[in-house]
């Protein structure tokens, strides 16, 4: 009994699993970021 229960449990969290998945989708931040160039000049 057990071992159906166990079984039936991990066919059925298989089967989620792999089920159809939608395209992954790319969303652009609204935040932009600035890379600021600081350089120092040692004499």
């Amino acid at each position: 009994m057990i071992k159906k229960f166990t079984i039936i449990i991990l066919l059925f969290c298989a089967v989620i699993s792999c089920g159809k998945k939608g395209d992954p989708k790319y969303i652009d931040s609204d935040k932009k970021t600035e890379i600021k160039k600081i350089s120092i000049n040692l004499a």
